[in-house]
């Protein structure tokens, strides 16, 4: 362990596990994600949806303990209408995969967007031990 993440392991309670530190560094990845992507100016262009995934994924996998980020967009499909027609990404848009690692554990959790509960939920999919 070296000495930022010994400074930054004080922070936390002193039997927080590596575990918990894992599902943790998840919930902040899926937060933080979904809240910045917000607002984006996006087209129906496939292409472009599948570069803009691809950049944004590699930007936030420079986040700290992320081993995998994988986005991608539904339902964006309308062409422009006009010059000044377009649309922007909101959470319901989004189908987000994180998987973190701290210590030995790797969590996987994802956030996407539930049609019968017409909610994006954030969740864990996968917590295992290397």
């Amino acid at each position: 362990m070296n000495d930022v993440e010994r400074l930054v392991r004080r922070l936390f309670p002193n039997d927080f596990t590596d575990r918990e530190r894992a599902i943790f560094e998840a919930g902040i990845a899926l937060g933080s994600i979904a809240h910045t992507l917000a607002g984006i100016p996006i087209s129906s262009s496939k292409n472009l949806q599948e570069r803009l995934c691809r950049a944004l994924s590699s930007c936030f996998l420079l986040q700290p303990y992320r081993k995998r980020v994988g986005i991608r967009l539904r339902g964006v499909k309308r062409a422009k209408k006009n010059e000044y027609d377009y649309e922007t990404l909101s959470p319901d848009r989004l189908d987000i995969i994180v998987e973190t690692q701290y210590g030995d554990t790797i969590v996987r959790a994802r956030m996407r967007y539930i049609e019968k509960l017409e909610y994006p939920v954030m969740y864990v999919e996968q917590v295992k031990n290397r």
